[in-house]
């Protein structure tokens, strides 16, 4: 969860790079880093989504997440906006991507689910569950 979103925080510090700097060097730069966020994406949020929607819900639950995706396709397809505009809200979408994991990141720690949190232990057979009981 951290690691999400430090990567958030910097693929839109690169996206507004990319929209406000004049050197085509430092917008090659940014475009460098913001891939290399991409790649860091696909895995994170696999071990995220397996963390947290239900197994039974899982499919409804993709399928919702697609919805905005949709709209902001449409939008960008619809428009006539220029490429530094377009940057400028990839960075303003990624803050708030951002912001909503750090927001999920306290939910969850407040709840104890980190996705850090150790796995149960298994109870050794020879210890008895209750003070009372006995080995026979």
């Amino acid at each position: 969860e951290k690691l999400a979103a430090v990567s958030f925080a910097v693929a839109a510090a690169s996206m507004a790079l990319i929209a406000s700097s004049s050197s085509t060097t430092l917008k090659f730069l940014a475009m460098n880093l913001f891939e290399m966020t991409v790649g860091m994406y696909w895995p994170i949020m696999g071990t995220l989504k397996g963390a947290i929607d239900p197994e039974s819900m899982r499919a409804a639950i993709y399928n919702i997440y697609r919805i905005p995706l949709n709209f902001i396709v449409l939008f960008s397809l619809l428009t006539d906006i220029k490429p530094s505009h377009a940057f400028a809200l990839n960075a303003l979408m990624l803050t708030t991507a951002t912001v909503l994991m750090i927001v999920l990141m306290k939910r969850r720690e407040k709840n104890g689910m980190t996705s850090h949190s150790e796995a149960p232990q298994k109870a050794d057979p020879d210890t008895p569950l209750l003070e009372s009981e006995e080995k026979v």
